[in-house]
């Protein structure tokens, strides 16, 4: 549905299901008057500081390289 200008639009998420490091998640967008979007959503669960590490150490090579 259309949503004119101004109006608050609200998202809710649920985690739907859980299959190791991956979730599911279903959305709902609603504006105050009607359902706007519906949809699914998946994310994985990382290892935070090996995932940092990985990207300073892409970075500190960007940088070396002129990139």
């Amino acid at each position: 549905a259309a949503t004119p200008p101004g109006l608050t639009v609200a998202v809710q998420g649920r985690l739907e299901k859980v299959e190791g490091r991956k979730l599911y998640f279903a959305l709902l967008a609603h504006d105050g008057i009607d359902k706007i979007s519906e949809g699914t959503h998946e994310r994985f669960v990382i290892d935070a500081a090996k995932f940092n590490s990985k990207v300073a150490a892409k970075a500190e090579r960007a940088q070396h390289d002129g990139s």
